[in-house]
């Protein structure tokens, strides 16, 4: 749970672009070209690309970023994107237990471990979503939802 609020606080404070240290922005975060997510301080070096400026964890990719600031943008951008679209997959799905690369993982009901895609079904049990395997295994989960969520938690903890 506390990895999932951290992921959804790096997506949210993503949306920004990254300010210059003036004191009052001491606990924004930032995400170097490199992938670290880390709160700049007054020692922070930035790059600046078409007017944009992007936080740097380190000397070391400061001067990497500095020798090509196009490169380091698009790396911050895309290591943006990947965080906001990972912590997106994750929430809200309660039979999820890993995401990575490769896609959305989930344990379904049947226990049966599955990636989800577009056309994956839902089941929604006291406030929480459940995802199927199948449209088969959606259809007979929805006669009997409770079971099938708690069948679901039940082949989560085994893993």
């Amino acid at each position: 749970m506390k990895k999932l609020i951290f992921l959804a606080l790096v997506a949210l404070s993503l949306a920004v672009p990254a300010a210059t240290w003036a004191g009052d922005a001491a606990n924004s975060l930032s995400v170097c070209g490199c992938g670290m997510v880390f709160t700049p301080d007054a020692n922070t070096k930035y790059i600046e690309f078409e007017g944009q400026k992007y936080a740097c964890c380190t000397e070391g990719c400061h001067a990497m970023a500095s020798k090509d600031p196009a490169a380091a943008a698009k790396s911050t951008q895309a290591a943006v994107d990947k965080m906001v679209t990972l912590s997106h997959m994750k929430m809200g799905v309660a039979n999820v237990y890993s995401v990575t690369e490769v896609g959305t993982h989930a344990m379904c009901g049947c226990g049966k471990k599955f990636n989800i895609d577009a056309t994956t079904e839902y089941l929604q049990v006291d406030g929480e979503s459940f995802a199927c395997c199948s449209h088969a295994c959606h259809e007979m989960a929805s006669k009997d939802p409770a079971a099938a969520a708690a069948a679901a938690k039940s082949y989560m903890k085994k893993g």
